[in-house]
Formats: C-alpha cells, sequence, structure tokens
C-alpha cells in the first residue's frame, strides 16, 4: 500500500517536472518567435515608406511677405543602403504633393559601401531634377559626400551653399537668408565666409542648414546667431527604444540627436533621415523628411 501510494507520488511528481518543462520549453519558443518577428520588422519593415514630420516655425522676426512659405528638409538619402530608385521616387512624389517653395538637402547622398552604377547615377539625377520647388533648391554636404555630390546636385539642380549664402526673396524686397555650413567632421566649414551677409544684413532672418549637429556649439557661440538651424547625420539612432532613446549616435551627432531644441532662442530641427548606415534597420523610427511652414507672428 505505501509502495503503491509512493508510486502515485512519485508520478505526480514526474508529471509537475514535465509540464515546468513543456512552459519553459514554450516560453524560448515565443521568444525566439518575438525576436525573429521583431528582427524581421526592423529589418524590412521599418526601413520602407516615408513619414512626413509636419512643423510650424513662428517667429515675430521673420519677415512678414514668407508666412505661409513652405520648406521641406531632407537628409541622408544614403542611396544603396535601405533605400533603391523606387524609394527615391516616392520620397520625390511625396515631397511634390506638398508643393514646397524650398527644398533644402542636407547631404548623404549615396552610402559608403554602395557603388554607385552609371545607370543608376543618371536616374537619380533625373528623380532629383524632377522634386519641384517654386523658389529654389539648397543643399549641403555631408562627411560621406565627394565629387559624384556635386554632380548630382548639378543635375538635380540643386545649388550646393556649403560655407555659402543665398538671399531668398517673396514678393517683396525683405528676404530670409539661407545659411550652408560644410561638413563637421571633415572641418571643412567657415563661418566667415558663410556668414558674411551679416555686414550689410544683420538683422535678415536666417536659416542655416547643415548635415552634422555637432557643430551647433560652435555657431551658436557666433556674434549673430542663426534663427533656426536644419541638421541630419543622426537617422535617429536607427534604432530607437521606448523610454531609452536612441541605440547609436554617429561621429557628428553625439549631442543632437532627437528630433527639436530651443537654444537660446534658436530653433534646431534634426531629420531622422531616410536610409540606413550602422544596423541596417529601423526600429520606432521609420525614414522621414521635415516639412516647415513659416508664420509671421507679432
Amino acid at each position: 500500500m505505501e509502495t503503491e501510494e509512493k508510486r502515485e507520488e512519485e508520478n505526480l511528481v514526474g508529471e509537475e517536472k514535465e509540464k515546468k518543462s513543456n512552459i519553459f520549453i514554450n516560453i524560448c519558443i515565443l521568444l525566439v518567435i518575438f525576436i525573429v518577428s521583431l528582427f524581421m520588422y526592423a529589418k524590412y519593415i521599418g526601413t520602407s515608406g516615408i513619414t512626413v514630420k509636419e512643423y510650424r516655425i513662428k517667429s515675430k522676426l521673420m519677415p512678414s511677405n514668407f508666412s505661409g512659405v513652405k520648406i521641406i528638409y531632407f537628409s541622408d538619402l544614403l542611396y544603396g543602403s535601405t533605400v533603391f530608385m523606387e524609394d527615391v521616387q516616392n520620397l520625390r512624389d511625396s515631397i511634390n504633393e506638398l508643393k514646397p517653395d524650398i527644398i533644402l538637402f542636407g547631404g548623404g547622398l549615396v552610402s559608403n559601401d554602395y557603388k554607385i552604377s552609371k545607370k543608376d547615377k543618371q536616374a537619380l539625377g533625373e528623380v532629383l531634377s524632377s522634386m519641384d520647388a517654386t523658389l529654389g533648391k539648397y543643399s549641403v554636404s555631408g562627411a560621406g559626400d565627394d565629387i559624384l555630390f556635386d554632380e548630382l546636385m548639378n543635375l538635380g539642380g540643386f545649388s550646393i551653399l556649403d560655407n555659402n549664402y543665398e538671399l531668398v526673396y517673396y514678393e517683396d524686397n525683405t528676404p530670409i537668408c539661407l545659411v550652408g555650413i560644410g561638413s563637421y567632421n571633415l572641418g571643412k566649414y567657415d563661418f566667415n565666409k558663410a556668414f558674411l551677409f551679416y555686414n550689410s544684413r544683420p538683422d535678415c532672418y536666417t536659416i542655416m542648414i547643415t548635415h552634422e549637429g555637432d557643430i551647433i556649439d560652435n555657431v551658436l557661440e557666433l556674434e549673430h546667431k542663426p534663427n533656426v538651424i536644419f541638421t541630419g547625420n543622426s537617422l535617429g539612432g536607427e534604432i530607437s527604444l521606448p523610454f531609452y532613446g536612441p541605440l547609436k549616435v554617429f561621429p557628428g551627432s553625439t549631442k543632437y540627436y532627437l528630433d527639436y531644441y530651443e537654444i537660446d532662442g534658436t530653433e534646431v530641427y534634426v531629420s531622422s533621415g531616410i536610409g540606413t548606415k550602422e544596423y541596417h534597420m529601423r526600429f520606432n523610427n521609420r525614414p522621414s523628411y521635415n516639412f516647415f511652414r513659416l508664420k509671421y507672428s507679432n
């Protein structure tokens, strides 16, 4: 009798162990499925499509005639990473639907790991050329941009503003000033040349574009500071974890990598870009560009 009870007890213990073992195996299987699903999402879904981040820039310092002007700023196309011709065409279509007055490209044109073909080069130039803006298209280069950047920008009808400026007029004699700053990572920046217009127009409302945001602290030490700064390069860390933020910060964007900052009256907007360069994945951070509406506010 005691032997029989002992056997029953042993059977119950065995069943309990088997049940716990099955639960553990099921948890492991679910965990593997979750990790694989997360990877597949970040690799194939997170890098696809395009998100438009819309902002309104309001200022009493802005010329009132520019109220309502629309500006597109995009950066880090990184063609050949997770971005190819169909993606660039979709980007063009999305931008043109918004009917921008000014298009600004913040550098990072072709992935460093991609050898672009002559066919791709021609097609890319044509797509850039078909991006429409009523007041003009401008760009600055990043650390990875070379002579091909200049060639494609010229084909695309973009004026390169590396360490240069442009006075942009709209329906009046009062312009805004677009300033381009060369690559911070390469040390190819010249503030004296870029902000030369301040000698004659110290009160000009100024929008500065640059590729790497870490130059911003240097800019804010200048006597005359831009009203608005657009920058890129950060890619939003590519993978952005909830409650933590970007998983990766890239050289040149170690301090300014979030979407928006306001520093001593200067507004900073950071583009998280279109392509990828480290993980070739995106999570919680879809490809995007920034769309701005200017608003005079007294």
